[in-house]
């Protein structure tokens, strides 16, 4: 097992729309490789393997591994860059190094996980020993004041393999490590088997000092099925974000074999960090030349920044990508949600369906595409309708647009995300009580497309209106997720005097929208206003009123305010 791992904690800055596409569409630096073999005779003549990055506002730090060309990754060195494409090496290099003969590391140090807590670095690194009859990996522990100069834990290792026929019997390797509240959280690779031939797992634990690990019992990212999946015997050399809500990993997947052919770098996603979902469309880095493993991904607001590796069995290679955080595709540069769509049967016998108009304002052609977010889900990979263009001054209804464009059956309720290629395409929709329902209603609600100056951001709390619960009116509030993270937000009913009657929690999933109906139900007759905010530094949302008349169930939109 080879461990080559980037770990990062970072803050991460939301956008609008993309669906998840900075996740998994990358473009390759055109100057590739960013980082050259060392000199020959050097410590790192057989190149280096990325093993962790953090970004500190101004500037970029490396750990990577020095490969001798003998080939083993012996030493761990540490680089700077302002820009992540001009690394400059520390003169210390190598800043940790193998132990001495007889030590637990005395044969090489590979993956490494650092944070800051604000005042010292700390580093969980992996050590391999030398004796033949024990030549499994294990993990230890350091800190540094400055990233340069390290201490090693004198109790090491911090954490052994596991029990004999354990998935993880051949070797520890940690890759990230985050701190949440009092508890250590760590992902690790696990080895089991024999050399290159043995298979590798994603494992967790938990700490509540960083030294004394408790694992969890079985892996928390398996192998893909044999035969048919890119990954049946390797998933490890990995690096995992989390946004706030949401668990991101980028892994390095694949077939080892006696050339270690096949590695391609694959995603996964999770809202707690122990279940994970890999996407539909790995691997999201590949090709037909050398392998490519051991992703680090580092996102500066607006863009992805992934460091990685190209190793053809000899030399190793650093290679950067990087991606746009809400491009959706190429040139659809311009997001908006409609947080409203539906083809539904609703409450009293209503029956509701969603027109929309789009105009173009502009005086040129514009492109764009329409995505169906539904109810409740992770919308990382929405249905996507086909591009289309609209000339200048030009308009286009789409009547029952859930079925016109996307070929929905009823029942659908959800959203609906607008991407275009330029800010001039204006939208609105119109979900109204069909002819056909009982009783038929006639208006119906105006929801207009949200545009990202308009969402709903932390440390913001909106007031929507007109609150209403008795034999004549109801109301419901919708609310659209516009991140790919996890946004948790908080609802607070007032009455008319401005008392509380209480707080109500609504967890949105990546990219998803729900709905609380009869929101006042418990506190009828009632009148009064509905506040909403999110708890969470990275939430970024939209909610909206709607007030329904009990006998003909047409509704009026609230917007925020």
């Amino acid at each position: 097992m080879r461990s080559l791992r980037v770990v990062m904690l970072v803050s991460i800055a939301l956008c609008g729309a993309g669906m998840a596409q900075g996740q998994t569409e990358w473009v390759q630096h055109p100057d590739n490789p960013i980082i050259e073999p060392g000199e020959p005779g050097s410590w790192d003549d057989g190149g280096h393997s990325v093993s962790d990055v953090v970004f500190d506002g101004s500037t970029y730090h490396m750990w990577f591994e020095g490969l001798e060309a003998s080939g083993f990754w012996w030493h761990i060195g540490h680089a700077t860059s302002s820009d992540g494409v001009e690394w400059a090496m520390d003169p210390a290099n190598p800043v940790l190094r193998s132990g001495e003969p007889g030590e637990w590391d005395d044969w090489g140090l590979t993956g490494v996980a650092v944070i800051h807590d604000g005042t010292r670095f700390h580093m969980w690194y992996t050590g391999w020993h030398g004796d033949v009859s024990d030549n499994s990996c294990r993990a230890g522990y350091a800190t540094s004041p400055d990233g340069s100069v390290w201490t090693k834990y004198p109790g090491n290792p911090v954490m052994e393999v596991g029990s004999p026929g354990s998935w993880d019997d051949a070797g520890v390797s940690p890759a990230a490590v985050m701190v949440e509240g009092d508890t250590y959280r760590m992902w690790y690779e696990g080895a089991h088997g024999s050399g290159l031939l043995g298979e590798t797992r994603i494992g967790y634990a938990e700490s509540s000092d960083g030294i004394h690990w408790t694992k969890r019992l079985e892996p928390v990212l398996e192998l893909g099925t044999y035969p048919g999946t890119w990954d049946p015997q390797t998933v490890g050399d990995f690096d995992v974000v989390f946004d706030g809500g949401t668990y991101h990993m980028w892994y390095t997947g694949g077939a080892n074999t006696s050339t270690l052919t096949w590695l391609r770098i694959g995603y996964a996603y999770s809202s707690d960090g122990i279940e994970w979902t890999k996407h539909r469309d790995n691997p999201v880095i590949e090709s037909s030349g050398p392998n490519l493993l051991a992703p680090g991904v580092v996102f500066d607001g607006s863009t992805w920044h992934m460091w990685y590796n190209s190793w053809d069995g000899s030399v190793a290679l650093v290679l950067y990508a990087t991606s746009d955080c809400c491009a959706g595709v190429a040139g659809l540069t311009h997001s908006r949600f409609i947080p409203a769509a539906a083809l539904a049967s609703g409450a009293q016998g209503s029956y509701y369906q969603t027109d929309v108009d789009l105009s173009n304002a502009g005086s040129q052609p514009v492109q764009y595409q329409l995505m169906w977010l539904p109810r409740g889900e992770t919308n990382f990979d929405p249905l996507t309708s086909d591009t289309f263009s609209l000339g200048a001054a030009m308009s286009v209804r789409y009547a029952n647009v859930l079925s016109e464009v996307f070929d929905l059956e009823p029942n659908s309720l959800g959203a609906l995300a607008l991407l275009s290629t330029s800010p001039d395409l204006l939208a609105m929709s119109r979900t109204y009580n069909t002819p056909s329902g009982d009783p038929a209603g006639t208006y119906g609600q105006a929801v207009p497309a949200i545009a990202p100056g308009d969402l709903i951001r932390h440390g913001e709390r909106r007031r929507i209106l007109f609150g209403t619960e008795n034999a004549e009116m109801r109301t419901n509030i919708g609310c659209q997720n516009a991140t790919f993270g996890t946004v948790p937000v908080d609802l607070e009913l007032f009455d008319m005097e401005g008392s509380s009657l209480g707080i109500q929690r609504m967890v949105l999933h990546p990219y998803s929208n729900d709905q609380i109906n009869r929101i006042f139900e418990d506190f009828r007759p009632v009148r009064g206003y509905v506040e909403v905010w999110t708890p969470i530094s990275m939430g970024l949302f939209y909610c909206y009123g709607s007030v329904l008349d009990n006998v003909t169930s047409d509704p009026t939109t609230i917007l925020p305010q």
